[in-house]
């Protein structure tokens, strides 16, 4: 090949173009029309034909990978087209090769899907006779499984290959019309070693590939079909298999004793090759041992080589062989484990399904579940093993890809990789058997649970209060807070991590929440009493009732947790990360708190106070642990902060008595004798009963106005329920009205029409 001339070459290429394109001898796929007396091809004619494909396509990639076959390419093709050529061919041989293997398994197949239609109408009934033993059951029930998983996988490439059939047959279609436009060039090109024809070629063999894969997976779906078909008919027929054993089947002492005999033999087995492994495992040490005074000796005389180098390479996979051999007899004594345990768990099952003491069965149940649980944490460990030597595996692949193919490095790192896939193989092995054991006994724990094992009524009630009782015991012991508590041993502080079950957190909530509420009832009745016998006003027990429940619930609180046995340590960082993180987000709760207690503790402002506080007054009437509550004379109630009370100027108008000077002003036309006016003003004011006689009353002139005397009484009052400033401040403008319009009368009897000397005042009365 290697003095292959140019004339040769292009031969071989026009046998190629005149050849019948492989797309147009492919029922189905978009192909040159077909003569109308062409017969459907026998599947031994196909097979030949492909046969010759695949000759010709071998001997055609030959003359294409020929090293001075790109020198010869006619003007106007590029050696990219020649690559596309080489693979094109090349993918060609591998889809006929594959097409030939699907070929050949289509009768077996076919055979499979008769024999197992067959199978399935010819079944009356097991040979032997009943109770059928459970061993059979099992093996059936694994049989149902397996074939379930390849009726799955057969699914699930029947839809991924028609999806990629309908692909390429788009491909098919586009490649056709390139192929045409090929031919109608090449036919307008007279050299017959031109580009054109090279070209057509080129496009030609694109077209057989893209039809050799069309075939491939039209052959696929069909055998697929047929294999699922099976699956399905097997299944079936499983089915049928399973029910009948499982109506009458029963574990006997010959099934414990073949179930026994098979783990010894298993057992056996294993011992055999741990032996045989532990022996490698002695030799691969030695061999390390050998090696380290080998590497010893390199960095002494050569810090720095290639010879150093290889024997830190070498000595690397000696440690893995090494340190392989150990997680392989590890491994296989997983194993022996695991067949010691098949024999218990099949008498613990012969226990439930027999009418033994509900104490056995209930005790032969629990070892079954707790088998479950450890396998299921055995299989979550080995997957996790698996993990890390696939990446291992992975490193070493890279690593190995990263070093010249020269390089004598790459030995050494071969047999880390061969050390690796041994290890990797064990842990396969151990994984297959715990997954297949697990799965087994899950089943088996299920159907139990399902057909709940033909007991009676109330063994199945005593059954179901048992299951709950427990259930709620787990639930009861489960932590929902863990804390680290410094205890002293010895002189010698040791931290250790306590936890707080579930049971015992609840126990702690109702024991503070029954205290809190029966503390509040005796609050209540204490303060009712308090108030009833006149000691405290109502308002005032309110709120001081108010600040007793918080320090009771504070106690409260800590004597729930020494209950639960938290110290107050632990809070310690809550209470930095209160003073952190929320102190700007509660600066106003905190202050408006802490002026609500500096309120309660000065007394300066108490309940049933009277407060002028911001522009507002009114009443206090209750002082909580926030904000307080003032009650205008007009009934609202207005929440004041308790924070006001210290910041703004309040006054209170009740500190130290419930005395307040009041001033109402009066205005007489001119010409009225003021003596007169001011003892009128004066007896006025003293005969009013809610006015105090100590301090007296004063009358004042004011005022010379252009058009009336202005006089002043000065008076005081007390601020209680009775007593109403301004029903007071009316009664004296009527008694003085009423005073003055007498005079008037007995004076100016004669003169009509002449004003009255009270002349109406648009100023309010002025408190002080």
């Amino acid at each position: 090949m290697r003095f292959l001339t140019f004339r040769g070459f292009f031969i071989l290429l026009v046998l190629l173009v005149v050849a019948p394109p492989l797309e147009a001898q492919i029922p189905g796929l978009p192909s040159k029309p077909v003569a109308a007396e062409s017969t459907v091809e026998k599947p031994a004619e196909a097979e030949a034909r492909f046969q010759q494909w695949l000759k010709d396509a071998r001997a055609a990639f030959a003359v294409a990978n020929d090293p001075s076959a790109e020198a010869q390419l006619p003007e106007g093709i590029d050696p990219a087209v020649l690559a596309d050529y080489r693979r094109d061919l090349e993918q060609t041989i591998l889809g006929i090769n594959r097409h030939l293997k699907i070929l050949a398994a289509m009768p077996e197949a076919r055979k499979g899907l008769a024999v197992a239609r067959a199978a399935g109408a010819a079944w009356t009934g097991f040979p032997s006779k009943p109770p059928y033993s459970i061993l059979m059951l099992d093996e059936l029930v694994n049989q149902q499984d397996a074939i379930q998983e390849k009726a799955a996988s057969y699914r699930s490439s029947l839809e991924l290959f028609g999806r990629t059939l309908a692909e390429i047959q788009e491909e098919a279609r586009a490649a056709e019309s390139t192929s045409r436009q090929a031919s109608a060039d090449a036919e307008e090109d007279p050299r017959e070693d031109g580009a054109a024809k090279w070209r057509l070629t080129a496009d030609r063999t694109k077209s057989r590939l893209l039809a050799v894969r069309a075939t491939f997976l039209q052959s696929n779906v069909t055998l697929l079909q047929d294999q699922n078909e099976t699956a399905k008919l097997q299944l079936a027929f499983l089915g049928r298999q399973i029910a009948l054993a499982k109506s009458r089947s029963g574990i006997t002492a010959e099934d414990l004793t073949k179930v026994a005999q098979a783990a010894a033999d298993r057992q056996t087995s294993l011992r055999k090759e741990i032996a045989a492994v532990l022996k490698r495992q002695q030799e691969a040490t030695a061999a390390k041992a050998r090696m380290q005074t080998t590497l010893d000796q390199l960095e002494k005389a050569s810090p720095e080589g290639t010879s150093l180098a290889l024997a830190r390479v070498k000595m690397e996979a000696t440690e893995t062989r090494v340190d392989s051999f150990l997680h392989i007899v590890e491994s296989l004594e997983s194993l022996d484990q695991l067949e010691s345990y098949s024999p218990d768990i099949y008498q613990n099952r012969k226990t439930v399904l027999e009418p033994k003491s509900k104490a056995a069965r209930a005790t032969a149940l629990q070892s079954l579940r707790s088998a479950l649980v450890r396998l299921t944490a055995w299989e979550t460990v080995i997957a996790n093993d698996l993990a890390a030597v696939n990446a291992d595996i992975r490193n070493q692949e890279s690593r190995a890809n990263s070093i010249p193919a020269e390089d004598p490095r790459l030995v050494p790192l071969s047999d880390v990789r061969v050390a690796l896939w041994d290890k990797q193989a064990v842990i396969l092995r151990v994984s297959q058997s715990v997954s297949a054991q697990r799965r087994l006994l899950a089943r088996w724990l299920g159907e139990l649970d399902s057909t709940n094992i033909a007991k009676s009524l109330p063994e199945k009630l005593t059954a179901a209060a048992a299951s709950t009782w427990s259930f709620i015991k787990r639930i009861w012991a489960t932590e929902v807070f863990k804390y680290n508590d410094t205890v002293m041993s010895a002189g010698v502080p040791i931290t250790q991590e306590r936890g707080v079950a579930l049971g015992k957190f609840v126990i702690a909530i109702v024991f503070f929440c029954i205290a809190y509420f029966t503390s509040r009832r005796i609050n209540n009745r204490l303060q009712n009493v308090v108030v009833r016998r006149g000691h405290i006003a109502e308002a005032q027990a309110k709120t001081l009732s108010n600040w007793l429940m918080i320090v009771v619930g504070f106690l409260l609180a800590v004597a729930t947790l020494h209950f639960l046995k938290i110290p107050l340590t632990v809070f310690a960082f809550f209470g930095g990360a209160l003073a952190i993180g929320l102190g700007f987000g509660t600066q106003t709760l905190i202050k408006n708190f802490i002026s609500g207690i500096i309120v309660l503790f000065e007394r300066k402002i108490r309940v049933g106070d009277i407060v002028d506080v911001g522009g507002g007054a009114g009443t206090i009437t209750e002082i909580n642990t926030r904000s307080s509550v003032l009650r205008g004379a007009d009934g609202k109630e207005t929440l004041v902060p308790n924070s006001l009370f210290l910041e703004n100027r309040v006054t209170n108008l009740t500190l130290s008595n419930r005395r307040v000077r009041r001033l109402l002003t009066v205005r007489v036309a001119l010409g009225t004798e003021p003596h007169l006016v001011a003892t009128i003003l004066k007896d006025s004011v003293e005969r009013h009963g809610q006015i105090l006689k100590n301090p007296a009353p004063i009358v004042t002139f004011e005022d010379l106005a252009e058009n009336a005397h202005i006089f002043g009484i000065y008076y005081w009052t007390e601020f209680t329920p009775q007593t109403n400033a301004d029903v007071v401040a009316s009664d004296l403008r009527f008694m003085i009205e009423k005073r003055l319009s007498d005079v008037r009368s007995a004076t100016d009897a004669e003169k009509d029409g002449v004003p009255s000397p009270l002349v109406d005042e648009p100023k309010p009365p002025v408190e002080e």
